[in-house]
């Protein structure tokens, strides 16, 4: 089995790049990402750029797409997230040598989760985002139905954390770090997250193990935990004991005022309404189908953290 990364350059695909070595043939990106990543530079959304690329003779290839714009302040979400993945299923079709399809979606197709929703749960999405996600989810549905030669495999982890990433896990961790953090609110609110090195070894087995011709499941890791439990056990990691707790209602005091100074000066102030809610909300999926299955993941909760902690 030889592999293709689309986005392979980035965070998770440095993870997927540790883990198979020398059976990647192809990264496509467009950058070297943080790690100086050998790369063939195209963007998924130029069609003809895509198309043309060449592949060398091999009889068994996956493609495992892993480009997305999904940063807060970013506003092209459906172009890269549903037209790239447009054309990268028609680079498939060109190259009839690729014989597994993965895709990387998100729990965001489903919005917010209080009470756990799992892979038959109603994808009701509250964010650009997660929208074009689930647009790319239905294209490759239904194309998937047309093509069950091709073995799909779409996964929707949730937050991912881990080494080479500088997402909400590491600012929380630099936070907690810094000394300078608060609880905002009671703090019982459930964050579903995913270590990288589980996440990739999660479909790593799917590959190997599932005979459907289309596969979808959720990805976090287990034991669930709610943000205190979690800003516990990384400050124990860090030897930082004690967190005060701020009422939600009195943040508005500060989110406000840096909503308006946003939206004149066209910035990413950090501290704003938008990050003060995604903390405090619920993100909680379920990840049990892929266990069910028979998938062990090889990181405890705590061993990602201090994999993390040890990066940083």
């Amino acid at each position: 089995m030889k592999y293709i990364l689309i986005g392979g350059s980035g965070f998770i695909g440095q993870h997927f790049i540790k883990k198979l070595k020398n059976k990647i043939i192809l990264n496509v990106d467009i950058n070297e990402g943080i790690n100086k990543t050998n790369y063939k530079f195209c963007d998924i959304t130029d069609k003809e750029k895509l198309l043309s690329l060449k592949l060398t003779k091999c009889k068994d290839v996956t493609l495992i797409n892993l480009a997305a714009v999904h940063f807060d302040f970013q506003r092209k979400y459906f172009k890269t997230n549903v037209d790239g993945t447009l054309n990268i299923l028609e680079f498939i079709k060109k190259n009839k040598c690729i014989k597994k399809f993965v895709f990387f979606s998100s729990v965001a197709t489903y919005g917010d989760s209080d009470n756990g929703k799992d892979e038959f749960s109603k994808q009701l999405p509250n964010n650009d985002y997660g929208k074009s996600k689930l647009k790319a989810e239905k294209i490759i549905k239904k194309w998937s139905n047309n093509n069950k030669n091709i073995k799909t495999i779409i996964v929707r982890p949730a937050v991912v954390f881990g080494e080479f990433n500088f997402g909400n896990v590491f600012n929380l961790i630099k936070q907690i770090k810094s000394g300078y953090f608060a609880i905002i609110g009671n703090g019982k609110n459930i964050k579903s997250v995913a270590y990288a090195g589980n996440l990739v070894d999660s479909v790593i087995f799917c590959l190997n193990n599932i005979k459907k011709s289309l596969f979808i499941y959720n990805y976090c890791d287990y034991p669930q935990k709610n943000i205190s439990d979690q800003v516990k056990l990384i400050g124990d990691l860090l030897n930082k004991h004690y967190f005060i707790k701020i009422p939600l209602f009195l943040t508005k005091f500060i989110t406000i005022p840096v909503d308006i100074l946003e939206y004149i000066f066209k910035k990413d102030l950090k501290i704003n309404s938008m990050r003060v809610n995604k903390f405090t909300v619920s993100t909680y999926f379920k990840s049990d189908l892929i266990r069910d299955l028979g998938f062990k993941p090889k990181y405890s909760f705590k061993t990602s953290f201090k994999n993390t902690l040890y990066w940083i």
